[in-house]
């Protein structure tokens, strides 16, 4: 290393995991004493991204400390939209160094939601997911997919909302809504039971229709044969 060297070390490439703290960290060595002019973050495809550690006015999600040995940024609660190539820089007056780091995100299974969304109708959603995926439905291990319908809407972090609904074809109580994507496969299941007053209302809506027909029939008839009595 020649005088007024600056040598950065970082692990070039880095998974982070969907909504769990990260902290990316370049090591900072020199062949003298720095007289440290400016220490920053800058990322790649975001012109207007810079994190001073002598600043306050941080990124939002973002935090940058600088030790003298070591610089780091933290990303408080990564989403895909964190995805990206991040340089640690540094600039003194006898010289200036930089690092890149690559950095990609795991799968986001999101929060689960069901709900019945009509007669026969079953519901199930996946607000945050990444990458993109769709809904299977199974009962049991009978594929039921072909008989419902399922959306996907981006969110500004990257993320999508799957939602998906079920037209359920007979009486069975118990099914299992999966998540499916085409880098991880099945990864994230959820099986529910159909709620018993959602199972049978529309069968109990049907028979008290039937009633009231009989009725009125039989009220039909007994005004027709007293009208012929009267005669």
């Amino acid at each position: 290393m020649h005088a007024g060297q600056i040598q950065l070390r970082a692990f070039k490439h880095q998974t982070v995991n969907c909504n769990e703290r990260t902290v990316l960290q370049c090591n900072i060595s020199a062949s003298m004493p720095l007289s440290t002019v400016k220490v920053y973050w800058k990322k790649l495809e975001e012109k207007d991204f810079e994190c001073d550690p002598t600043s306050s006015n941080f990124p939002p999600g973002f935090k940058c400390n600088y030790t003298g040995e070591a610089l780091t940024l933290t990303i408080s609660n990564p989403t895909p939209a964190n995805v990206g190539t991040y340089f640690c820089c540094i600039k003194t007056q006898s010289g200036h160094g930089a690092e890149n780091i690559n950095v990609s995100i795991g799968e986001c299974t999101g929060e689960f939601s069901n709900q019945m969304a009509g007669p026969k109708q079953m519901q199930c959603s996946f607000n945050g997911v990444y990458p993109e995926a769709i809904i299977n439905w199974f009962h049991y291990d009978k594929n039921l997919t072909s008989n419902s319908t399922t959306t996907s809407l981006a969110n500004s972090d990257g993320t999508f909302n799957i939602t998906s609904v079920l037209n359920i074809q007979d009486d069975q109580k118990r099914y299992n809504c999966s998540l499916w994507s085409l880098k991880y496969g099945r990864y994230s299941d959820q099986e529910f039971e159909v709620p018993d007053h959602a199972r049978f209302g529309l069968s109990s809506r049907i028979s008290t229709l039937h009633c009231l027909s009989w009725t009125i029939i039989l009220f039909s008839l007994m005004f027709s044969s007293r009208a012929c009595l009267s005669l």
